[in-house]
């Protein structure tokens, strides 16, 4: 063998080594105890500390799309984009388990309007925020890997992820788990020739391979916290949707006699409703067209809802739910539209969420 076949052996072995999962875990003897009984928690906004090396920027879009929409992160920096998106899958994988799980937005809302803005990241603050928002708890997160490595035969897509849980009465860290996982293309991560070694590393630059290592990562850590796996977890065949949103444009707040119309691409043949925050829930919707397309049928649902007089509310999130049909018992899978629907003459001090 000539030294280039034995550098090249080397790298292989070593690109080998970097695929697979990486966990650090750590429980308080307490906690079994504690989600059993019905522990209340908080997600926090998450951070971001992944090296700015090989840093994945490029691939938050198509991330972004297929992830539970609990949040409006369309616009924020990058970094801040990741830890939205990240925290809403938690938050999404969080609310199949043990534990009672408040919606972020209400989480952040009444921070901020009791001026703790600054101590959400801060869990020596913890008791502080738990406090407010009348808490057992507050998960804070981190994503510590969001990287690539490419070299000449081989793509290695890394996503890390911290989770950490304090007790909000007496400020104890309860959990924390690290967890790494990498997926790996070319040579060492698919089929082995002249062609693969062309293009399996370009297809490790795919959206997909990152979008699934970040379900994941996230679903992982969740499981951890649950200590086994999660109640009700959604299966591959669950239905989904890839899009809500009102149908058409409206400018200023929403009047009485006004008709808010609501549209939904996803499954077919599902039971899907919207809600408009806690003021309007549970608002069926219709499946008016079925497109058919070999990589999976998708249906259109529209519904709407007409302004009563006297409802009056500012930033109402727009949420959907898709069930199969006669599957009422089942849990249905929930998005949020990105956005948010004022109603009425609103002021600050408005609110029917």
């Amino acid at each position: 063998m000539n030294v280039r076949a034995i550098v090249v052996v080397a790298t292989l072995l070593a690109l080998t080594a970097c695929s697979g999962t990486s966990v650090s875990r750590r429980e308080d003897p307490q906690l079994p105890a504690l989600r059993a009984g019905g522990y209340r928690i908080a997600v926090m906004p998450f951070s971001v500390s992944a090296p700015d090396d090989d840093f994945l920027s490029a691939s938050l879009a198509p991330v972004g799309q297929l992830l539970s929409l609990e949040v409006s992160a369309g616009n924020l920096p990058v970094r801040d984009r990741l830890a939205a998106e990240t925290r809403s899958t938690v938050v999404a994988w969080l609310q199949q388990g043990a534990f009672e799980v408040v919606e972020p937005w209400v989480t952040d809302t009444q921070v901020a309007h009791a001026g703790l803005a600054a101590a959400m990241r801060v869990p020596g603050r913890a008791a502080e925020v738990a406090r407010v928002l009348q808490v057992d708890g507050v998960l804070y997160g981190d994503v510590h890997r969001w990287n690539r490595s490419y070299y000449a035969v081989q793509t290695v897509v890394e996503a890390g992820l911290r989770l950490e849980l304090i007790d909000g009465g007496s400020g104890r860290s309860l959990f924390s788990t690290e967890r790494t996982e990498s997926v790996g293309s070319g040579l060492t991560g698919g089929p082995t020739g002249f062609v693969s070694a062309a293009t399996e590393p370009v297809a490790g630059l795919r959206a997909s391979h990152l979008r699934e290592l970040t379900r994941s990562v996230a679903r992982a850590a969740v499981v951890d916290l649950n200590g086994g796996d999660l109640a009700g977890e959604l299966s591959p065949q669950a239905p989904r949707l890839h899009l809500i949103a009102p149908a058409r444009i409206h400018d200023g707040p929403f009047v009485a006699g006004d008709r808010i119309d609501v549209i939904a691409v996803g499954t077919p043949d599902c039971d899907v409703r919207f809600d408009l925050g806690r003021l309007r829930t549970g608002v069926p919707m219709q499946q008016v067209a079925v497109r058919r397309d070999p990589r999976g049928d998708r249906a259109t649902y529209v519904g709407h809802w007409i302004v009563q007089p006297g409802e009056q509310a500012d930033g109402l999130p727009l949420l959907c739910t898709i069930r199969r049909q006669g599957e009422r018992k089942v849990q249905a899978s929930r998005y949020r539209w990105a956005g948010a629907i004022a109603l009425g003459a609103v002021t600050s001090a408005v609110s029917a969420r």
